[in-house]
């Protein structure tokens, strides 16, 4: 079975001081060990990288480029996420 993982899931799973960090994190890998197929699609990573750069006073992560890009291709490989 293939799921589509919503913007939010990522975010969270990305943000450690999040209160839904851990519940991120631990859906992804339920998810995972069912060998459930973790699909994004483009308008997905676009969100992501829209939120993660923002500033946290304009309610964004606040990620530089570089942090952004390291943490994009830590879930897609941590999390065993395909680009759809």
């Amino acid at each position: 079975m293939s799921v589509l993982v919503d913007t939010n899931v990522l975010l969270r799973a990305a943000q450690p001081s999040s209160p839904h960090h851990v519940a991120a994190k631990t859906a992804l890998l339920a998810l995972k060990s069912k060998a459930t197929e973790l699909c994004l699609v483009p308008q997905i990573i676009y969100e992501y990288w829209v939120v993660a750069t923002r500033p946290v006073e304009a309610n964004g992560l606040g990620m530089s480029v570089a942090d952004a890009q390291r943490s994009m291709k830590l879930l897609l490989e941590d999390g065993d996420i395909a680009i759809g």
